[in-house]
């Protein structure tokens, strides 16, 4: 940051993602009370840990990183609005080694806020971030519905954010809404049914 440059977190900004944080640590609390189950219990207490102790990292919209791709014949291309960096890097110093994590999410601030306050868009984000984590049983999730790993570890966080932001209050509408467009993610498997069923 340079000297006559406003920084990317105000005190405003600071509240309101606080603000953010405490709404959905005491949502997910709730949601895991009433879990069908102790795996599902178990999502929505690692997710409730992420909110509380992950840190969030923010940089200008203009670094957005953009990425095409050919998908059936089709072109597409995506931005990435935020993303849950695990890194573990091993350092040698001598004969002793050391093994260092880091744990963040990453994510465009002008994405994220609308002026001083946190925008849909950057409260999905935010709650879909969270949603990343090492997860139990995920292969055995991804062939129950016939998915690769990866679309698994991404309908989850989908189906998490949108437990998430319908048990903060957010109206079902626009849960939906922003899922718009999703469905490329994961192929013929049908999302949008199945957001429609997690918003119930």
């Amino acid at each position: 940051m340079g000297f006559f440059q406003k920084p990317i977190l105000s005190r405003k900004r600071t509240k309101e993602l606080d603000r953010f944080r405490h709404g959905a640590i005491n949502a997910l609390n709730e949601l895991a009370k009433h879990a069908p189950d102790d795996k599902v219990r178990h999502l929505y207490n690692r997710m409730a840990q992420n909110v509380e102790r992950t840190p969030l990292v923010f940089y200008p919209r203009r670094n957005l990183k953009a990425k095409i791709y050919r998908m059936s014949g089709r072109i597409f291309g995506t931005v990435t609005k935020g993303e849950h960096v695990n890194k573990i890097t091993i350092m040698q110093k001598g004969k002793d080694r050391f093994v260092i994590t880091s744990d963040y999410i990453n994510l465009p601030a002008e994405h994220v806020f609308d002026g001083e306050k946190l925008s849909i868009g950057g409260i999905f984000t935010l709650s879909h971030e969270y949603a990343h984590f090492p997860k139990p049983d995920i292969g055995s999730f991804a062939a129950a519905y016939g998915i690769s790993e990866g679309q698994a570890e991404e309908l989850l966080a989908d189906l998490l954010a949108a437990k998430l932001a319908v048990k903060m209050g957010y109206p079902k509408a626009n849960v939906l809404h922003h899922f718009r467009g999703r469905e490329v993610v994961y192929g013929s498997f049908p999302f949008k049914k199945v957001i429609e069923d997690a918003t119930k």
